[in-house]
């Protein structure tokens, strides 16, 4: 590997690192709202407890979860990205001169 090329692993291990932390803090920031929120619904009069709109259950159950939609996404991101990857490479050959 040159020295380019490790230079260049180094800084996307790093990024790596980076965004992962980023993603940590924001996991535990969203875990903690959830449980200061589910604290505070559990502080609620009874009224306001397992209220149902009708047919709400059954209109939502057309819907994908959530899991369903970032899975779809994230799957569509990889298509784009292996479409996008053949793209360049294809870029390249075409703009490398012929060896004669």
């Amino acid at each position: 590997m040159s020295n380019a090329q490790e230079i260049n692993q180094k800084v996307q291990d790093q990024t790596l690192e980076a965004v992962g932390k980023v993603q940590d803090a924001a996991v535990e920031a969203v875990t903690s709202w959830t449980e200061n929120a589910n604290k505070l619904l559990s502080q609620l009069p009874d009224i306001t407890k397992n209220y149902d709109i009708p047919g709400f259950a059954e209109f939502t159950k057309q819907f994908p979860t959530i899991a369903e939609l970032i899975d779809a996404n994230f799957e569509f991101a990889q298509r784009l990205l292996t479409s996008q990857r053949d793209f360049a490479q294809r870029i390249a050959a075409a703009a490398t001169p012929a060896e004669k």
